[in-house]
C-alpha cells in the first residue's frame, strides 16, 4: 500500500524535471516504496526483476554507507548507460532510483539531484513520517 504523502513526494520529485523517464521509491529494508513511470498518473506493480534490482540500489546504499566516515557522504550516484542514464539519491530514510533521457548534460543531471536535495521538508518529512507508521503498523500485527 503507497500512502498519500509518498505519491506526493514522488509528484514532487517528477516536477523538477520533465525528462525523468522512471522514479523508483526504496526504504532503509531495501523494499519498494513506490515503481512509476512518468507517462503513468498511478504507480505500478514491479514485477520480481525489478524488485530485485530495487532490492541491490538499497543493499549498495548499505554499502556505501559503511565507508562515510572515511570518505564522506555519499552526494548522488550519475550512471550513464548505453540507452539512458541513471541517478540515485540518498535521502533520509529512502533511497530514490530514477531513469533519465540519454540527452541530458552531467550539468543538468547535477542540477536534478540538487533541485531533488532541496524537495519542500514537509513534503519529505511526511513521507517519512508515513513509513514509520506503516512500519509500526505491520509490527504490532
Amino acid at each position: 500500500m503507497i500512502s498519500k504523502e509518498v505519491r506526493t513526494l514522488a509528484s514532487e520529485i517528477f516536477k523538477t524535471d520533465p525528462q525523468i523517464i522512471h522514479l523508483g521509491l526504496i526504504d532503509l529494508e531495501r523494499h519498494v516504496l513506490l515503481d512509476q513511470s512518468s507517462a503513468s498518473s498511478d504507480p505500478i506493480e514491479p514485477d520480481t526483476d525489478r524488485i530485485l534490482f530495487y532490492y541491490q540500489v538499497g543493499l549498495r546504499r548499505s554499502r556505501r554507507e559503511h565507508f562515510n566516515d572515511l570518505y564522506g557522504k555519499t552526494d548522488y550516484i550519475h550512471i550513464l548507460r548505453e540507452k539512458m542514464q541513471q541517478l540515485v539519491l540518498y535521502l533520509p530514510l529512502i533511497t530514490v532510483y530514477l531513469t533519465i533521457d540519454k540527452s541530458m548534460t552531467p550539468d543538468r543531471i547535477a542540477k536534478i539531484a540538487q533541485s531533488i536535495k532541496n524537495i519542500n521538508k514537509d513534503i519529505l518529512n511526511n513521507a517519512i513520517k508515513s513509513l514509520v507508521y506503516f512500519q509500526e503498523k505491520l509490527a504490532s500485527q
